[in-house]
Parts: C-alpha cells; sequence; structure tokens
C-alpha cells in the first residue's frame, strides 16, 4: 500500500506539473489535492495477501487489485462538488495509458488532463519509492528516464515534456517534493 509520505510526495509533483502546464494556480492545489486520494480504495484490498505480497500477483490477484480504482471512485463519490468530481475521476483512471492499454481500456488522450498529471506523479514517485515489498526502490534518474521512454504511450507526451523540464529547471523543489 502507499505510504502517507508517498501520496504526499505524489501530490507535491502533481501539483507542481499542472502549475508549469499552465492551470491557475487554485485548480492545481485541487489537483494535488485529489491525487493525494488516488488510492484511497486500496484500503479495501487485502493487505498481507495482495498489497504486501512481496512477488508477482497472480492474474487473480491482479484482478483483484485493478478494483481498487473502482472502489476509490465509490468511496469518493460523496463528495459532491467539482473537486469531488475530480477526485474520483482521478482514483477510477491513474491507471489508463495514452495508448488504450491501461486497466479498463481507456484512452487516457479522452479523459481530463488532470488524470494524466496524477497519473505521471504517482509513476514517479512509485518507482523511488522505498515502501514497495515487491520492487527495490529506484534511483531518481532512472524513474525520469521511465517517465521519458513512457511518452506517447502510456504517458501524455506535453505532459512528459513539462515534468522533465520540472526535474532540471527546478531540479531542488521538483526532488524535495518527490521525497
Amino acid at each position: 500500500m502507499t505510504s502517507y509520505n508517498e501520496d504526499r510526495a505524489a501530490a507535491g509533483l502533481a501539483e507542481m506539473l499542472a502549475l508549469a502546464y499552465g492551470i491557475e494556480p487554485e485548480t492545481a492545489r485541487q489537483i494535488g489535492y485529489a491525487t493525494a486520494l488516488h488510492d484511497v480504495g486500496k484500503m479495501m484490498i487485502p493487505l498481507l495477501h495482495i498489497i504486501s505480497k512481496p512477488a508477482a500477483l497472480t492474474p487473480a490477484e491482479f484482478a483483484h487489485m485493478k478494483t481498487h480504482t473502482i472502489w476509490g471512485a465509490n468511496i469518493l463519490k460523496r463528495i459532491s462538488c467539482d473537486f469531488g468530481v475530480m477526485a474520483r475521476k482521478i482514483a477510477l483512471y491513474h491507471h489508463e495509458r495514452w495508448d488504450s492499454t491501461g486497466y479498463w481500456g481507456m484512452n487516457a488522450a479522452e479523459l481530463p488532463d488532470y488524470v494524466q498529471i496524477a497519473a505521471i506523479s504517482d509513476v514517479y514517485t512509485a518507482l523511488i519509492s522505498p515502501n514497495r515489498p515487491y520492487k527495490q526502490s529506484w534511483p531518481p534518474d532512472e524513474a525520469l528516464q521511465h517517465i521519458k521512454d513512457g511518452a506517447g504511450t502510456h504517458f501524455n507526451p506535453a505532459l512528459v515534456e513539462v515534468f522533465v523540464s520540472l526535474s532540471n529547471t527546478q531540479k531542488e523543489e521538483f526532488y524535495a517534493e518527490a521525497k
């Protein structure tokens, strides 16, 4: 399961990316807050059996794990304002890919930009996180290369360009936020 620090890091990066992408500050802040909630549905997944498993998931376990997005959207539907809609969409679609090969096969290009902003921030922080029982933490430069390599397949190429630029131009703040 993602840790509080990892979710906070993803939220901070999402807000930075949204601002750098030209989204107005209040909306960027909301994207950050909504990104912090993206994995809320994981509390409905058996912790030891699936989330903390130190090996690859079986196809049945992976199918069960994918439901965290549905659980999250259902939990967040109680928030009825615009922020709630944003948080629900991020929870439900943060594993959708630009090329339609994500969890539910949706084309991420058809989703709001804030979903892909959350996805990039989530993947990057997950890769550098030491809190995963099934993988070693990646060095930040390798995680950044993974994001670059995913431009046009996993991620929105324009957002990847901005994300990479942030990592170069605001290096100190970027890496401080990511940890």
